[in-house]
């Protein structure tokens, strides 16, 4: 595997465009990442109150709701 200073120096050496469309493949791969961490981390939330059977509907009409309410809250008036 290469260092971070390898990497970097292959990276330098590549064409602009070619830069550019490994810049948006990394941000394309680590918000796909953050989205699969994230819902690891709900479904282990769900597991812990016992819920995770509930079907999805339910959980989005509440998630709905919290937001909701916290819209209600910081951004009345």
């Amino acid at each position: 595997m290469q260092t971070v200073d390898e990497l970097a120096r292959t990276i330098t050496a590549l064409e602009p465009a070619a830069q550019q469309s490994l810049i948006d493949k990394v941000a394309h791969l680590n918000f796909q990442k953050g989205l699969h961490d994230l819902a690891d981390r709900y479904r282990a939330r769900l597991l812990l109150e016992n819920r995770l059977e509930v079907p999805p509907e339910e959980i989005w009409s509440e998630l709905h709701r919290i937001r909701q309410e916290i819209a209600d809250h910081d951004y009345a008036g």
